[in-house]
């Protein structure tokens, strides 16, 4: 199993700058990065890259912005990333009438030479879904992302990602904090039990 597990927030998404961006999406659950959050996501591969972290597999939720953050990370590591439906956004029914429309993964994958594609994902979500669904299917999939990998693997999600990574895998009343291209980093322990080193870091920024 994977002793340490990484998950990052996406960057900002275009349409919570723009007000005209949700009428003009081509999806308009599925906005994709600003400049700024494309930015903001390289600084997180800058990261990585100059603590010489090697990590052994990442994974993103197959929403645009969680794409364009884990491209962006991997352009900067010359590594790979695989697309995970178990990490996605939370299918809450006051935000969406129905099953919001991504990119299907071939088309991620003309779009993002970065992107891995033909695995199957560990759990699929289901519309709608309660807060506690959607946490609990985020922790289980990050449990057998964690129990397929030996070295260091990193999660690209969004909020509800964070939360749920933190709250299933060490406790529902855990401290999170994740903020936009924030890093939280988990270890195991010596008995196998999950601890929180630190949540929603953004020192990489301050540049």
């Amino acid at each position: 199993m994977a002793e340490e597990l990484y998950v990052v927030r996406h960057g900002q998404r275009r349409d919570s700058v723009d007000p005209d961006g949700a009428a003009t999406a081509d999806r308009v659950h599925d906005p994709p990065l600003t400049e700024l959050g494309r930015w903001a996501a390289w600084r997180v591969g800058r990261r990585f890259a100059q603590a010489d972290t090697t990590l052994e597999a990442i994974y993103a939720s197959p929403f645009l912005r969680t794409v364009e953050t884990a491209d962006e990370i991997c352009r900067e590591l010359g590594a790979t990333v695989e697309l995970e439906s178990g990490l996605g956004e939370y299918r809450n029914p006051e935000w969406f009438d129905r099953e919001p429309e991504t990119l299907p993964e071939n088309g991620l994958r003309a779009r993002f030479e970065t992107v891995r594609v033909g695995r199957d994902s560990h759990v699929v979500p289901a519309f709608p879904e309660t807060r506690d669904e959607a946490s609990a299917r985020i922790a289980t999939t990050a449990r057998r992302l964690a129990e397929e990998s030996s070295g260091p693997v990193l999660l690209v999600g969004h909020g509800v990602t964070v939360a749920g990574v933190v709250e299933g895998l060490i406790s529902p009343d855990a401290e999170i904090d994740a903020p936009l291209c924030g890093v939280t980093r988990l270890v195991a322990g010596v008995d196998g039990a999950w601890e929180l080193d630190y949540t929603g870091d953004t020192s990489h920024l301050d540049v």
